[in-house]
């Protein structure tokens, strides 16, 4: 084999990449990883200021150990530590009240019934009706292929809890919050944030997502030292199993003879051959741009082309003070200044619903609302010895003129923050911007600052992400697969969609992939 010649190539080096890469050469397979950045990771990444360590995209990690890359490619061996602190959210009001939400769903209910008893007793209900829905079925599912939607139903009826999943699937997270019967104005909004703080629309048909976020949220883990201990972990697992890697190395064409995969041509004009590529790319980069639609049927061009991406995108405040802790909230619990995650600057749902509609309408900047994590409380090793870090993040909505905006964004940001907090603004040292636009500039898949690749809507996901034609891994081009954040089941570092390519394009190429992972009984027996 020559030194152009691979048995498969995979475009894209971020979290889906290299677990693809990583399973296909631990596979036996002689592997390139193409990386059009200069480093791996994706929004792994971890930028290292003056000693502050900014995760500028992925710092809450919903899965975890759950995923089967951490036990299949070694992660734990080569370094990789998950910290869960024991409070987790927080919701600080202007009253001085809060409530707060622990790894532990009683304490849960205990700071929920000081507004409203019957709600605590609704939490706990919807809690012990979540855990089996996510255990028996979406946790599985998450690195199970998709089924069509008929397929998907018949399936759920066989247990209670995939009855009551059916449910729930049909409704919105609104929905789902309105049928358990919570009241509470603040307790509402502190559910229904959970989702809306990724941008979902509460009013589109996808309950199934409200057990995944309330349940993985709480839940959360940060990795220890930076969100790029994982990527690292990655790729030298991938490296040590014989992959080899080529940043800086921006694919311009998936090359095809009679029809079906024969390699990669780089921008620069060089040209890789292989039987198999995965393209962790969004649905346009892969088939629009790196194939051509006149190279596709019909229907795939078609539903290509009508690709949604996401309205609300992200803004990120990077703040390094001089001395711990920096932001001290005003708050008669002490626990929230104890949070992984404290939300700030509204104070009920109708608040909630008012804010997302101004912000969709262009008439808010999303600095009203924010959730702030303070990193370093955790993790001393993310800000020098006696210094502080923490991040402040916000919904946004794309624009061509953040550049010149993003102080003045940041400084309304800090506005709503010292409403509920104070703020040690003569301490700041350290101060960094990250906007939908450094997003794209950043992240090439994430067109328009789109984080998850493309909008989670009814149509764009389960078995329709990216299209039905794709949601498995493979597509009908011979030899070419997909598994970015895209496609099925999505994003949030969960490994699924990486997962799921390498096993197909292993498949496909003889050599099936090693794996610990063995899906659910129900679906063994189809």
């Amino acid at each position: 084999m020559s030194a152009t010649d691979f048995d498969a190539i995979v475009i894209g080096a971020g979290p889906n990449g290299l677990v693809a890469a990583g399973y296909l050469a631990q596979a036996g397979q002689r592997v390139l990883l193409l990386e059009r950045r200069h480093e791996t990771g994706g929004g792994l990444n971890t930028d290292e200021y003056f000693g502050f360590r900014l995760n500028l995209h992925a710092v809450y990690h919903l899965m975890a150990e759950r995923m089967p890359a951490h036990a299949d490619l070694g992660l734990h061996q080569r370094g990789v530590r998950y910290l869960r602190p024991p409070v987790v959210a927080a919701f600080p009001f202007a009253d001085g009240a809060s409530l707060v939400f622990t790894r532990d769903p009683a304490e849960c209910a205990q700071s929920i019934a000081a507004f409203s008893e019957a709600d605590a007793r609704r939490y706990l209900h919807m809690w012990e009706e979540f855990v089996p829905i996510m255990e028996e079925y979406l946790l599985p599912m998450t690195w199970e292929p998709p089924l069509p939607a008929l397929d998907q139903l018949a399936e759920f009826g066989a247990t209670a809890s995939g009855r009551r999943l059916a449910e729930i699937a049909e409704q919105s997270i609104l929905e789902v919050i309105d049928g358990y019967g919570f009241e509470h104005p603040r307790v509402r909004l502190a559910l229904l944030s959970f989702a809306a703080m990724w941008g979902v629309d509460l009013d589109e048909p996808v309950g199934f997502l409200c057990p995944i976020y309330l349940t993985r949220m709480l839940d959360a883990a940060f990795v220890k030292g930076g969100s790029h201990r994982v990527s690292s972990a990655l790729l030298r697992g991938f490296v040590a199993a014989g992959g080899v890697v080529r940043d800086a190395s921006e694919a311009s064409a998936i090359v095809l003879r009679d029809g079906r995969v024969a390699g990669v041509r780089l921008a620069g004009g060089e040209e890789f051959d292989a039987a198999a590529v995965v393209s962790t790319l969004n649905p346009q980069q892969t088939f629009l741009h790196l194939l051509g639609a006149d190279t596709l049927p019909p229907t795939l061009a078609q539903a290509v082309a009508g690709w949604e991406w996401e309205t609300r995108s992200l803004f990120g405040l990077h703040l390094g003070f001089a001395s711990a802790p920096g932001i001290r909230f005003r708050t008669r619990d002490p626990r929230v200044d104890e949070a992984m995650i404290v939300f700030a600057g509204i104070d009920d749902d109708v608040q909630l619903f008012e804010h997302l509609d101004a912000l969709d309408r262009g008439q808010a900047s999303g600095a009203e609302w924010l959730h702030l994590t303070p990193v370093s409380r955790f993790d001393a090793t993310m800000a020098p010895a006696g210094h502080a870090l923490a991040r402040i993040e916000t919904l946004a909505r794309y624009a061509p003129d953040w550049r010149t905006r993003a102080a003045a964004h940041g400084d309304a940001c800090l506005g709503t923050l010292e409403r509920y907090a104070d703020v040690d603004r003569a301490g700041v040292v350290l101060r960094r911007e990250t906007t939908p636009l450094d997003i794209e500039q950043r992240l090439a898949t994430m067109h328009r600052g789109s984080y998850k690749h493309g909008a989670y809507t009814s149509l764009q996901l389960g078995y329709l992400r990216p299209n039905d034609q794709c949601s498995c891994g493979e597509t009908p081009i011979e030899g070419l697969f997909v598994g970015g954040a895209s496609t099925y089941p999505g994003g949030m570092v969960l490994g699924g969609p990486g997962f799921l390519a390498a096993a197909a394009a292993g498949e496909y190429l003889g050599a099936p992939i090693r794996t610990t992972f063995r899906g659910r009984p129900a679906r063994e027996r189809r």
